[in-house]
């Protein structure tokens, strides 16, 4: 089922109104292309047998980012809240599914490792995680990375810094805390691991030439730091 046209633009414009007070790499071209992605693998997943709410996808794609750990301050709504409230004015029977996705659809919620049923079997959840996580790879995802490093006023390449590979979500959280690590690192700590969480068959193949493009771009950031061209 499609998604109902007053809910589309009214929850479009509160997604517009909330993605103003972030940086470029999460604005609401970033929504909108990752709505436009989920739906599209939510369609190639429909057409291999799957069953799909498509709806359900439409919207926790545009909440996805509402109340992001990231941007949320103390006193602030939560994410749960924002959406469950404006769905609830428009008497939406799934509000709380849609806030569920919206709660766990983080890189960071993964890193936590909390697992659940629901979490391991919602085809939803897993649509809406894999087009989050494939713009935040390939020439989109590179450049993300530059803007929100240049948002928080991160170094792009500290040769020095050491890239925490395999990091924990006690030193994701404790970066983050901190305001550290260069953008480079982030490619080492985060982006390359993209690749191997996707979940569903189209995003899986999308994201090996995305991730191919990252590794040659730092491969080059590299070069050319060490004038060795």
């Amino acid at each position: 089922m499609s998604l109902n046209a007053t809910i589309r633009v009214e929850a479009e414009a509160l997604v517009k109104e909330q993605m103003a007070h972030y940086d470029p790499s999460h604005d609401w071209l970033h929504v909108d292309r990752v709505r436009r992605q989920a739906l599209k693998i939510a369609k190639e997943e429909s057409l291999n047998g799957k069953k799909v709410d498509v709806e359900l996808v439409e919207l926790a794609a545009l909440f996805h980012d509402i109340g992001d750990a990231k941007f949320h301050k103390e006193g602030q709504p939560t994410g749960r809240e924002v959406v469950m409230a404006f769905l609830s004015r428009h008497s939406y029977a799934k509000a709380d599914e849609v806030a569920k996705i919206v709660e766990n659809v983080s890189f960071r919620k993964e890193l936590a490792g909390i697992k659940n049923e629901w979490a391991e079997n919602s085809i939803e959840l897993h649509i809406v995680q894999d087009a989050d996580k494939l713009d935040a790879i390939g020439a989109f995802g590179i450049m993300r990375c530059a803007a929100y490093s240049g948002y928080k006023n991160r170094p792009l390449y500290d040769p020095a810094e050491k890239a925490q590979l395999n990091m924990t979500y006690e030193q994701y959280q404790a970066q983050t805390k901190a305001n550290a690590g260069c953008a480079i690192s982030h490619f080492h700590e985060k982006l390359f691991r993209l690749k191997d969480m996707m979940k569903t068959p189209a995003a899986i193949k999308m994201a090996q030439k995305r991730h191919d493009l990252m590794v040659h771009f730092v491969e080059q950031i590299e070069q050319e730091y060490s004038m060795d061209e």
